[in-house]
């Protein structure tokens, strides 16, 4: 099993929290969280933080590992894996982001916004479960 993390990037404002989605841009074209792979010696919390400052280009100030997971199993080539995702939030105080070649543009959205624009279930629940943290 492959060892994965999605990372909801987020930031506060004066009207309210904004969440950070990314347009994927290869084969698939779609809006979704900062996700990755981690690496054989790396931590997950240690991965979210790489895995942001990589497709994102922002100072994480704060992570923090929710109590959401899921899993999914995709097509590499000519063969099939199955994935576990660990979920993170991530603060920073930045608002200019600097995409990597995986994304073609991002918005910062309102947590209803970022709802109408994700397309799969589990997004949905993960950002409403964050949201739902994040207010506390």
């Amino acid at each position: 099993m492959v060892k994965k993390i999605c990372c909801i990037v987020f930031r506060r404002e004066h009207d309210g929290v904004k969440y950070l989605i990314l347009h994927k841009n290869n084969w698939w074209n779609g809006w979704e969280f900062v996700k990755g792979e981690k690496n054989e010696n790396e931590g997950v919390e240690e991965c979210a933080v790489r895995e942001a400052n990589e497709e994102t280009g922002l100072n994480i100030v704060k992570v923090e590992q929710i109590p959401f997971h899921y899993s999914y199993d995709y097509l590499k080539g000519l063969d099939n894996f199955s994935a576990n995702v660990s979920c993170f939030i991530a603060e920073t105080d930045e608002e200019l982001v600097s995409l990597s070649d995986e994304h073609n543009y991002y918005k910062w959205v309102s947590l209803d916004r970022g709802l109408g624009l994700l397309e799969f279930d589990e997004q949905k629940k993960l950002l409403e479960y964050a949201g739902r943290i994040i207010q506390l």
